[in-house]
């Protein structure tokens, strides 16, 4: 019967056995990687790769517009510097214009490159979306031009018409056009007066509109949202 101390010695030899094989292993590898380096040291004539946060960091020249009225000279911007580009600061540290409203000349929307043709849209796609004139505020330090043209905003204004106030006013007063004259439909709403609401069908085609959408105000603003 093989005893417990010759068990033990053989484990012994053969954890040995795998330490030195290791240890070989590793030499071999070491090797071939100094090997593999050498020919790439040898291409670059000598020169020293530092490492990435050693390095000097690259230096970009922008050229400003003749006719910026901030600033005249180029200047240069270094990325890893705190002192971002203007367009890059965030939303509370602008001021951003309102969109530039075109009134349907799309003639006067391509020669300048931005603004809104047409207002409004009850879903997202129909809803049209510009750029628009932002400068950066006063106390503010920023690289650049601090007005410049940026954002998606989209072409949607208020002009204080409220849904629920326009459908009660259609309910309870749509026979005598009070509907429609807030909405700014004037000549539609004289003649819905003058018929008392078209003999209550026209009322009844104005709540109908009104819910689905089909009579908005006539500057193709949106509806005000209760806070």
């Amino acid at each position: 019967m093989i005893s417990v101390s010759y068990i033990l010695l053989c484990g012994q030899l053969l954890l040995l056995l795998t330490v030195i094989l290791l240890q070989c292993l590793e030499g071999i590898h070491s090797q071939n990687s100094s090997t593999a380096e050498t020919p790439a040291a040898a291409s670059g004539q000598g020169a020293t790769v530092l490492p990435f946060s050693q390095q000097p960091p690259a230096v970009v020249k922008y050229e400003i517009p003749a006719d910026s009225a901030n600033y005249t000279e180029p200047y240069e911007y270094r990325p890893p510097s705190p002192v971002v580009l203007c367009k890059y600061l965030p939303e509370e540290f602008i001021y951003c214009q309102d969109p530039i409203d075109h009134a349907g000349n799309y003639s006067a929307f391509l020669e300048l490159g931005h603004g809104c043709v047409g207002w409004g849209g009850q879903t997202q796609k129909e809803v049209n979306y510009t750029a628009v004139i932002c400068t950066a505020l006063d106390d503010i330090e920023c690289a650049g031009p601090r007005e410049f043209i940026t954002g998606n905003v989209p072409c949607i204004k208020y002009t204080g018409h409220y849904f629920i106030t326009t459908l009660l006013y259609s309910f309870f007063l749509g026979c005598f056009g009070v509907d429609r004259f807030c909405l700014g439909h004037t000549g539609t709403a004289v003649g819905k007066l003058l018929t008392l609401g078209g003999l209550g069908i026209w009322w009844f085609v104005d709540l109908i509109l009104l819910i689905t959408g089909g009579l908005m105000p006539s500057d193709d603003s949106n509806w005000c949202t209760y806070y």
